[in-house]
């Protein structure tokens, strides 16, 4: 089978497979990267599900001003998704909840049944995953975010 990519413009690619063309966006072509490395490499996928319960585990000894702070820097659809992943985890979604206001639980609880009615898929959580981990870090280090629950 011959495949072929070839970048279009600076966030535009074409992905050739045998005499099919299809454009993808940068998003699309790491996704699809994403996908067929864990199809090769199913370990990098467990390690990658491994850090994100570590994090969500770990979110439950957030101080809650790191919580608000990171609420307040994560964007609404990571935000979505972190909601969305601690519904198994009763402690962790009433530390969430706790640290919106009323107005923002009322909006975020109405997307959430909007948006995942029908699931949430494995690339969009493994997308806001990387992001929240990374805005988590970026917290850590600012000093605004620490896991041993102690407010600073």
């Amino acid at each position: 089978m011959d495949i072929e990519v070839n970048r279009v413009n600076e966030d535009r690619f074409e992905i050739i497979l045998e005499d099919r063309r299809t454009v993808v966006d940068r998003d699309g072509l790491a996704r699809l990267s994403r996908h067929l490395n864990d199809l090769l490499d199913p370990v990098a996928r467990e390690a990658r599900a491994e850090r994100y319960n570590e994090f969500l585990d770990r979110l439950q000894t957030a101080n809650n001003t790191g919580i608000q702070a990171l609420l307040g820097t994560a964007a609404h659809d990571d935000i979505l998704v972190l909601l969305h992943s601690s519904e198994e985890n009763a402690e962790l979604r009433k530390k969430l909840y706790a640290n919106m206001s009323d107005n923002s639980v009322k909006i975020y609880v109405e997307d959430l049944l909007f948006q995942f009615r029908e699931g949430l898929p494995g690339y969009r959580f493994d997308e806001a995953m990387r992001r929240l981990i990374e805005t988590a870090e970026n917290l850590v280090e600012d000093g605004a975010l620490s896991f041993d629950g102690q407010e600073g």
